[in-house]
């Protein structure tokens, strides 16, 4: 019996020329989609003997925070600051939140009075004295996070004013709440940078000065 052949013919080449439109159009969609990570920066400094001092035979300006487990210790000048209110008599001038730190229910960070903190240092920099004053030396114990730190120096950055005030604010004002804080903003004052005008946030301390770490008990 004779076999019949069959005539296999030539595929079509494939077209890719759709496919290549299609890629065309979704490179600049994803472009735009694409989220650019920022970076803020705070301008920090080691400790150094101040000039002025030397010459005039007066101590140095110094405002300091000390950072432990126990809260916040401002010293102004040369005066420690006192407890504030619900605060014990005779320790940090402002104590953590009530209760022990549980690191299985919260973070460290959350477990210190940060409104109190940035209202205590905002009545220091509206002081005449301390008004021309940007610098800030913090000192943690070594039992402190890095996160600790970290959000100690966001708060003494920038003076602050609840969102709502935003538009009218020239300086920063006391917050009378945790939420205020959270949503408040900077004022933004006008600057001269190189011969150009612009906005910038209004700063309170932003210059800082980390001191080593004390060695707890």
């Amino acid at each position: 019996m004779a076999k019949k052949s069959v005539k296999i013919e030539d595929a079509e080449e494939l077209s890719l020329t759709p496919i290549m439109n299609i890629v065309l159009v979704l490179i600049p969609l994803m472009l735009l989609s694409v989220v650019f990570m920022t970076i803020a920066v705070i301008e920090v400094t080691m400790p150094q003997r101040s000039a002025g001092s030397a010459t005039s035979g007066e101590p140095p300006k110094r405002l300091q925070l000390y950072i432990s487990q126990k809260g916040f210790t401002i010293v102004e000048g040369q005066e420690t600051l006192p407890a504030i209110d619900n605060c014990p008599n005779g320790g940090a001038t402002i104590c953590t939140k009530e209760g022990e730190f549980d690191p299985e229910r919260e973070a460290e960070a959350d477990h210190y009075r940060w409104r109190e903190l940035y209202n205590e240092l905002l009545k220091i920099k509206l002081k005449p004295d301390w008004a021309d004053h940007d610098q800030i030396e913090i000192i943690p114990d070594s039992s402190v996070s890095f996160g600790v730190l970290v959000k100690a120096m966001d708060i003494s950055h920038n003076q602050r004013v609840p969102r709502s005030k935003f538009d009218t604010a020239i300086k920063g004002e006391v917050l009378n709440s945790d939420e205020e804080l959270n949503e408040s903003l900077a004022p933004l004052v006008d600057v001269t940078v190189n011969g150009e005008t612009g906005k910038a946030a209004l700063g309170m301390f932003p210059v800082v000065v980390l001191g080593l770490p004390t060695l707890t008990n």
